[in-house]
């Protein structure tokens, strides 16, 4: 969904995104349920739009220790300000830069994509490690066998550490 700057009326307005459809080709997780995204946008002057939101989610992971499947739940709120770029901002951006001025997005054009918005903060909610459990035991890396399922028959090779002729000097 494109929107220009100038279709946003003074009072603010407000956009539902509901479906799959913005994350129908994402390749890392699988869509459980529909998509319910809240979006309020408001003008900060002709050239600024904020754009404030919650998103709810729910989606299948995989566990990147054990390789298995697992379930989420993901809710968010965001909060984005959008600013067309011009020669003078960034004269004034090179000479002054706030931790504010971070939190903002340059476009091109006065033109949000707001599915694209919707799809980013999804990926920003994921969790930095996917984990089915904290106690997850993951796979044996002799033979492959899911050690939350079944414990494998493998001997652990005890490989020379590089550093234990230090650990014995210093006894």
């Amino acid at each position: 969904m494109q929107i220009r700057f100038d279709e946003i009326s003074p009072q603010g307005s407000r956009y539902e995104i509901k479906g799959g459809e913005v994350l129908a080709d994402q390749q890392d997780f699988v869509v459980r349920a529909p998509l319910d995204a809240q979006c309020a946008l408001s003008r900060k002057g002709d050239a600024k739009v904020a754009l404030t939101g919650r998103l709810q989610v729910a989606l299948s992971l995989v566990c990147d220790r054990c390789l298995g499947q697992y379930d989420v739940d993901l809710e968010s709120d965001f909060q984005v300000l959008f600013e067309v770029e011009s020669a003078e901002s960034w004269r004034v951006k090179d000479l002054d830069a706030r931790i504010a001025d971070l939190d903002s997005e340059m476009l091109d054009e006065p033109v949000i994509d707001l599915d694209d918005v919707v799809r980013q903060q999804v990926y920003l909610a994921l969790p930095m490690k996917n984990l089915c459990s904290e106690a997850c035991k993951g796979v044996c890396s002799q033979c492959g066998t899911n050690l939350n399922v079944a414990a494998c028959d493998c001997v652990e090779e005890r490989k020379a550490l590089p550093f234990a002729a230090l650990a014995r000097l210093k006894k």
